[in-house]
């Protein structure tokens, strides 16, 4: 899985990671679209349309993908924008998928709790269903920020505890696999609002989608 056209920042000891081996079934169940509107209430459609906004409203410049994963909700916004546009995950199984999707990205594995790029890099960041991952406790929300330059718009989603029992469900079960730390609809946009002001929020079954600026010029 060290593909050239995925570079690292990691020493080779490190680059393993646990979604390398289930990159595949991943892709086949939570990238299926009737596991979606069952499980989440949230077609696969709503994050090629967050996307899709999102780079239509960044400045220009550069922007991140920050956990992109193997793009299989977003690669069809993202075909046009490879130039700008910087694909990061932890995964480079997941890399490897979302390199078939997109042949002319620009990927690079790292650790999102500790970014191989300068302050103020990005004109742009996106986060879609990371925040869920580490919880908004973590640094992931901070270290965003640290990349990102003043002005900059920013855009996530994350699982979130709802009134849809089954996906609170689905959620604690996540959490006792150490895959997902359940939180309210209001600590997410809390947690985000201390490191941008927020613009947009609307809530898709358990999938909250939070739009927000980095303060400054």
């Amino acid at each position: 899985m060290n593909r050239p056209d995925i570079k690292s920042s990691l020493r080779e000891s490190d680059r393993a990671a646990s979604y390398d081996k289930i990159a595949f079934g991943y892709d086949l169940l939570v990238g299926n679209s009737l596991y979606n509107r069952l499980i989440w209430g949230c077609p696969k459609a709503e994050y090629a349309r967050a996307a899709a906004a999102f780079l239509r409203h960044a400045r220009s410049g550069p922007v991140i993908d920050f956990g992109c994963g193997s793009c299989n909700f977003t690669a069809q916004s993202y075909h046009g924008h490879e130039d700008r546009l910087t694909l990061f995950d932890r995964s480079m199984g997941m890399m490897a998928r979302a390199a078939r999707r997109l042949p002319h990205g620009q990927f690079l594995q790292g650790d999102a709790l500790d970014a191989p790029f300068p302050d103020n890099y990005f004109g742009g960041g996106m986060g879609w269903g990371m925040s869920h991952v580490f919880g908004t406790n973590a640094g992931y929300l901070a270290e965003l920020h640290r990349i990102v330059g003043p002005g900059a718009l920013v855009a996530i989603s994350s699982l979130v505890l709802t009134e849809r029992a089954v996906g609170n469900r689905m959620l604690r079960m996540l959490e006792r696999q150490g895959e997902a730390v359940p939180e309210t609809i209001e600590a997410v946009i809390s947690a985000f609002s201390r490191y941008f002001v927020v613009e947009e929020h609307r809530t898709v079954g358990s999938m909250l989608f939070l739009v927000g600026r980095k303060a400054g010029a």
